[in-house]
């Protein structure tokens, strides 16, 4: 059971892995579109950034220099290059959480089993979702929901990856069980028995997905990295800008030290 509540771990934590990649967290809600960036506070647009140069802040255009410009212009392309990094974050998560829950159910109740098979499949659903969300052209939103449009990584997706491991859970659990008590047999009643198999089931699996973990682990290094440059150009930004001084619309705490200074 310690190594079937793993693999869900893993699963929940293909849905929350791009806000948690560095001590990631987004004080703002945040909405791009090919033309602009905008940023939310409370459900209301504090300022957004049109074709990566231009500054509207509270519904007022902004007069910049050209060294405001390109501090501005750095600031959205370190947006927009952030994007992609989020997208094959989740991807591989989902890829990692489908090839664990495979090796634990088939371990558990044979190959191909009705289980295994109904979970892959709703997750390449969800997987297929998230690629048509990227690839759409539409608006993309984090931690802001708007005009219908989810909130990637927000109580959306969240919503339907637990829906996903529940239903799955509550299906499976009276074949887990049959699958437990063969297993039990198999070891002759010994409890002890029982647990060294299951401990040693563990072991084997978690050697077969270590290399598939570094994967999602280098991924996040480099989500991690284009986000540190996210929050480096806000606060170049920030500087550049007085009349943004007082927003912060990304913390990032990647040695345990809270690099932003205030909230919006």
């Amino acid at each position: 059971m310690k190594t079937l509540f793993a693999s869900f771990l893993m699963l929940t934590a293909g849905s929350a892995a791009a806000h948690s990649a560095c001590n990631m967290e987004l004080a703002a809600g945040l909405r791009i579109t090919d033309k602009s960036i905008e940023f939310y506070k409370d459900d209301k647009q504090a300022y957004k950034i049109l074709e990566d140069k231009y500054l509207v802040v509270k519904g007022s255009t902004l007069k910049l220099s050209q060294i405001q410009q390109d501090v501005v212009a750095n600031y959205a392309a370190s947006i927009r290059a952030a994007v992609p990094e989020v997208h094959g974050m989740a991807v591989d998560g989902i890829d990692l959480a489908i090839e664990a829950i495979t090796i634990t159910f088939d371990s558990l109740l044979g190959e191909k089993n009705q289980i295994s098979a109904q979970l892959a499949t709703e997750l390449s659903n969800l997987k297929s979702d998230v690629n048509r969300y990227f690839s759409s052209g539409d608006a993309i939103t984090f931690n802001h929901g708007s005009d219908g449009i989810p909130d990637f990584l927000g109580k959306h997706f969240e919503t339907r990856v637990e829906r996903i491991v529940e239903t799955s859970v509550q299906n499976s659990i009276g074949s887990i069980m049959i699958a437990m008590g063969k297993e039990v047999l198999a070891s002759g009643g010994n409890m002890e028995a029982f647990e060294a198999r299951m401990n040693k089931f563990g072991e084997q699996m978690e050697v077969q997905m270590n290399s598939k973990a570094e994967l999602l682990e280098a991924r996040g290094e480099k989500l991690c990295g284009s986000m540190r440059a996210v929050d480096a150009g806000e606060e170049q930004l920030k500087k550049a800008v007085p009349a943004l001084e007082s927003f912060n619309f990304i913390r990032v705490n990647a040695t345990n030290v809270d690099i932003a200074k205030s909230e919006i």
